[in-house]
Protein backbone atom coordinates (compact mmCIF):
# COMPACT_ATOMS: atom_id res chain seq x y z
CA UNK A 1 0.00 0.00 0.00
CA UNK A 2 1.65 3.51 -1.01
CA UNK A 3 1.27 6.55 0.74
CA UNK A 4 -1.21 7.94 -0.97
CA UNK A 5 -3.50 5.00 0.07
CA UNK A 6 -2.46 5.13 3.92
CA UNK A 7 -3.41 8.77 3.81
CA UNK A 8 -6.58 8.05 2.05
CA UNK A 9 -7.58 5.22 4.96
CA UNK A 10 -6.20 7.73 7.71
CA UNK A 11 -9.04 10.30 6.36
CA UNK A 12 -11.51 7.90 6.08
CA UNK A 13 -10.74 6.95 9.71
CA UNK A 14 -10.68 9.95 11.07
CA UNK A 15 -13.72 11.08 9.87
CA UNK A 16 -15.33 7.50 11.26
CA UNK A 17 -13.82 8.07 14.53
CA UNK A 18 -15.15 11.48 14.62
CA UNK A 19 -18.32 10.75 13.62
CA UNK A 20 -18.74 7.64 15.93
CA UNK A 21 -17.27 9.78 19.11
CA UNK A 22 -20.58 12.35 18.26
CA UNK A 23 -22.66 8.64 19.10
CA UNK A 24 -20.99 8.66 22.76
CA UNK A 25 -21.89 12.23 22.97
CA UNK A 26 -25.49 11.42 22.67
CA UNK A 27 -25.20 8.67 24.93
CA UNK A 28 -24.01 11.24 27.62
CA UNK A 29 -26.28 14.15 26.76
CA UNK A 30 -29.34 11.81 26.97
CA UNK A 31 -28.03 10.62 30.42
CA UNK A 32 -27.47 14.16 31.83
CA UNK A 33 -30.86 15.32 30.25
CA UNK A 34 -32.62 11.97 31.97
CA UNK A 35 -30.63 13.65 35.29
CA UNK A 36 -31.86 16.95 35.02
CA UNK A 37 -35.21 15.79 34.72
CA UNK A 38 -35.50 14.22 38.34
CA UNK A 39 -36.64 16.62 40.51
CA UNK A 40 -38.09 13.89 43.28
CA UNK A 41 -36.03 10.79 44.86
CA UNK A 42 -36.72 7.08 45.80
CA UNK A 43 -32.94 6.87 46.53
CA UNK A 44 -31.92 7.07 50.03
CA UNK A 45 -29.25 9.78 49.40
CA UNK A 46 -31.86 11.78 47.63
CA UNK A 47 -32.00 13.69 44.45
CA UNK A 48 -28.22 14.17 43.44
CA UNK A 49 -27.65 10.75 44.28
CA UNK A 50 -30.08 9.20 42.04
CA UNK A 51 -28.53 11.96 39.23
CA UNK A 52 -25.40 10.80 39.82
CA UNK A 53 -26.61 7.14 39.44
CA UNK A 54 -28.37 7.93 35.91
CA UNK A 55 -25.25 9.84 34.49
CA UNK A 56 -23.03 6.56 35.77
CA UNK A 57 -24.80 4.57 33.09
CA UNK A 58 -22.56 6.02 30.63
CA UNK A 59 -19.68 3.80 32.19
CA UNK A 60 -21.38 0.51 31.96
CA UNK A 61 -19.53 -1.87 29.33
CA UNK A 62 -22.39 -1.90 26.94
CA UNK A 63 -22.37 2.40 27.05
CA UNK A 64 -18.40 2.46 26.76
CA UNK A 65 -18.37 -0.63 24.06
CA UNK A 66 -19.80 2.82 22.17
CA UNK A 67 -16.63 4.81 23.26
CA UNK A 68 -14.08 1.78 21.66
CA UNK A 69 -15.16 2.28 17.99
CA UNK A 70 -14.02 6.05 18.28
CA UNK A 71 -10.24 3.95 20.14
CA UNK A 72 -10.20 1.64 17.50
CA UNK A 73 -10.35 4.56 14.77
CA UNK A 74 -8.39 6.68 15.93
CA UNK A 75 -5.08 4.00 16.71
CA UNK A 76 -5.88 2.47 13.34
CA UNK A 77 -5.30 5.75 11.52
CA UNK A 78 -2.16 6.18 13.83
CA UNK A 79 -0.63 2.84 12.74
CA UNK A 80 -1.71 3.44 8.85
CA UNK A 81 -0.10 7.02 9.23
CA UNK A 82 3.57 5.52 10.59
CA UNK A 83 3.78 4.12 7.53
CA UNK A 84 4.16 7.51 5.44
CA UNK A 85 7.23 9.58 5.72
CA UNK A 86 6.61 12.39 7.97
CA UNK A 87 7.27 14.96 5.15
CA UNK A 88 3.95 13.46 2.85
CA UNK A 89 1.39 13.03 5.72
CA UNK A 90 0.22 16.61 5.00
CA UNK A 91 -2.35 17.62 7.90
CA UNK A 92 -3.36 15.60 10.23
CA UNK A 93 -4.79 17.63 13.18
CA UNK A 94 -8.03 16.08 13.22
CA UNK A 95 -6.57 12.91 13.98
CA UNK A 96 -4.45 14.01 17.04
CA UNK A 97 -7.65 16.10 18.59
CA UNK A 98 -9.91 12.66 18.00
CA UNK A 99 -6.94 10.92 19.84
CA UNK A 100 -6.66 13.65 22.21
CA UNK A 101 -11.14 13.88 22.97
CA UNK A 102 -10.98 10.36 23.09
CA UNK A 103 -8.66 10.18 25.55
CA UNK A 104 -10.44 12.93 27.33
CA UNK A 105 -14.22 11.12 27.36
CA UNK A 106 -12.33 8.13 28.33
CA UNK A 107 -10.70 9.84 31.80
CA UNK A 108 -14.65 11.61 32.26
CA UNK A 109 -16.09 7.73 31.95
CA UNK A 110 -13.49 6.70 34.45
CA UNK A 111 -14.19 9.70 36.56
CA UNK A 112 -18.05 9.14 36.46
CA UNK A 113 -17.89 5.71 37.32
CA UNK A 114 -15.83 6.52 40.31
CA UNK A 115 -18.55 8.90 41.27
CA UNK A 116 -20.97 5.85 40.27
CA UNK A 117 -19.08 3.80 42.71
CA UNK A 118 -18.86 6.08 45.58
CA UNK A 119 -22.37 6.35 46.21
CA UNK A 120 -23.21 2.84 45.96
CA UNK A 121 -23.35 2.18 49.20
CA UNK A 122 -25.88 4.70 50.20
CA UNK A 123 -28.08 3.29 47.58
CA UNK A 124 -28.84 0.15 47.55
CA UNK A 125 -30.29 -2.16 50.49
CA UNK A 126 -29.65 -5.29 48.09
CA UNK A 127 -26.41 -6.94 47.96
CA UNK A 128 -26.26 -8.45 44.81
CA UNK A 129 -27.51 -5.35 43.31
CA UNK A 130 -24.71 -3.63 45.02
CA UNK A 131 -22.55 -6.11 43.41
CA UNK A 132 -24.07 -5.45 39.93
CA UNK A 133 -23.78 -1.81 39.84
CA UNK A 134 -19.88 -2.43 41.47
CA UNK A 135 -19.08 -4.74 38.72
CA UNK A 136 -20.52 -2.69 35.98
CA UNK A 137 -18.70 0.26 36.87
CA UNK A 138 -15.52 -0.94 37.15
CA UNK A 139 -16.15 -2.97 33.95
CA UNK A 140 -15.85 0.60 32.23
CA UNK A 141 -13.26 1.64 34.24
CA UNK A 142 -10.79 -1.50 32.97
CA UNK A 143 -12.30 -0.93 29.29
CA UNK A 144 -11.40 3.15 29.56
CA UNK A 145 -7.94 2.46 31.34
CA UNK A 146 -7.60 0.18 27.90
CA UNK A 147 -8.70 2.51 25.39
CA UNK A 148 -6.14 5.22 27.40
CA UNK A 149 -3.34 2.36 27.07
CA UNK A 150 -3.91 2.38 23.19
CA UNK A 151 -4.63 5.97 22.72
CA UNK A 152 -0.93 7.02 24.55
CA UNK A 153 0.67 5.09 22.09
CA UNK A 154 -0.71 6.92 19.17
CA UNK A 155 1.17 10.13 20.03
Amino acid sequence: MGPTDRLRWVRALTTAGWVALVSYLGIIAIEVRRAAAITTSRFEDGVWGQRIEIVSFVTLPQNIAVLMLPVATAVTAAVMLAGVHPDDRGDTVWLTRLTTVTGGLCVVAIFLALLGIGGIPFRYADPLADLGALVGRLSGIAMAAGALRLLRETG
